[in-house]
């Protein structure tokens, strides 16, 4: 769990259940933040499901140790995916890193394959190697807080990936997110936060929570020129089957 929700973690909560956020995925990318997130699961396991990954800029400081960790805690029944996984070239310009990277990423697919699960990827001025990845080695995933463009994003919904999108789409200048999401298949929309970061117009520059939804939702349907409510239904079935892989 997130240190930046610690002073009012329970305050929040109460805002998420008067947005009607029914589900809410938590990414862990430290065993420890594993932990924790699981125990505090417990509180209503229906609402709240738990992702765990290696994140690829820790991907030269893999240990055997860290590995064994990140197989142990995501091989657990009470995990529903391995994420953030995926490559960040944004601030690893090192070609050997990015090397890496790639090794951990595909390391990483082919333990949530061997164990049944999704992945949530993380593409960072890394579009056309996370496709070729993804297209070599096919897993169920999503790529979380979509970059790319709508064309990109046709490519990998033609391989079944999910697209994700956060607050960015509610930003004026976004052109791309705006593209995506007026363009692909409604069955692979799904919505995401990224909190703490990204907040959505019009809280725009503070503290993101998923109590936020509701306006990259509003902001969704706009764009695609349908009901909040028929929009709502769709992405609440798309993250059951994206969950279950039906």
């Amino acid at each position: 769990m997130s240190e930046e929700f610690e002073n009012d973690l329970e305050e929040m909560l109460k805002k998420t259940e008067a947005s009607h956020i029914d589900r809410i995925m938590i990414i862990t990318l430290e065993p420890e933040e594993a932990y924790r997130a699981l125990e505090f699961r417990k509180r209503d396991p229906g609402k709240y499901q738990v992702a765990h990954a290696v994140f690829p800029e820790d991907a030269d400081k893999l240990t055997e140790e860290r590995w064994n960790a990140f197989r142990e805690i995501t091989a657990r029944g009470d995990v529903s995916a391995v994420g953030e996984c995926g490559l960040e070239y944004h601030w690893v310009k090192d070609e050997n890193l990015r090397a890496k990277q790639r090794e951990l990423f595909i390391r990483q697919i082919e333990w949530a394959n061997e164990i049944g699960k999704p992945v949530l990827v993380h593409s960072r001025d890394a579009m056309q190697d996370t496709f070729d990845i993804l297209k070599q080695h096919r897993c169920r995933g999503l790529l979380h807080c979509f970059p790319g463009s709508k064309e990109m994003a046709l490519e990998f919904t033609k391989l079944g990936y999910y697209i994700a999108l956060g607050g960015a789409v509610t930003f004026k200048n976004a052109r791309h997110s705006g593209e995506v999401c007026r363009t692909i298949d409604e069955k692979y929309l799904l919505t995401e936060t990224d909190s703490p970061y990204m907040s959505p117009e019009p809280v725009r520059g503070r503290r993101n929570d998923p109590s936020n939804i509701p306006h990259i939702l509003r902001k969704m349907a706009e764009l695609r020129n349908v009901p909040e409510e028929y929009l709502a239904g769709v992405i609440f079935e798309n993250y059951t089957r994206f969950l279950e892989g039906k």
